[in-house]
């Protein structure tokens, strides 16, 4: 038996559930036997997604660059820009399954944008590389 880290995704969902489980507490007897919709809901639990960026070269690329995740189905958006470690964005908070756009962008022009799609389904993780012609690897940039 394998034990899952327990990321923000993860416990925002269960604190997300937690006040759901509160709030149907508060509703009357006759309130809850005419109606268990509580016991319906449900929550997406999406895969982890891991973003690579990198050079024409395959040097891994962290600064300079603007990440934006946005799904295609929920009013969700997610931007990272200062916390891409060695190229890479892992473990990012999503909390929907579904269909994704994540576009690249260069913060000092040094690349075009990019723009890849990715679709994330139930428990299953996601790596998606982006090549970015152009753009300054990490180890040029020391």
């Amino acid at each position: 038996m394998s034990r899952r880290s327990l990321s923000r995704r993860r416990f925002g969902a269960g604190l997300t559930a937690l006040a759901a489980v509160g709030l149907a507490g508060c509703t009357g007897d006759e309130e809850q036997e005419e109606s268990d919709d509580s016991a319906d809901f449900e929550l997406d639990d999406p895969g982890d997604l891991t973003i690579r960026l990198e050079n024409e070269d395959g040097d891994p690329v962290s600064s300079g660059v603007a990440v934006t995740i946005e799904s295609e189905e929920e009013d969700f958006t997610a931007n990272y820009r200062n916390d891409i470690q060695n190229g890479e964005i892992t473990g990012a908070s999503l909390i929907y399954e579904g269909e994704y756009t994540i576009t690249v962008e260069s913060v000092d022009d040094e690349f075009e944008t990019v723009e890849e799609s990715v679709t994330l389904e139930e428990d299953e993780d996601e790596t998606v590389t982006i090549v970015l012609e152009g753009a300054t690897g990490d180890s040029d940039a020391e």
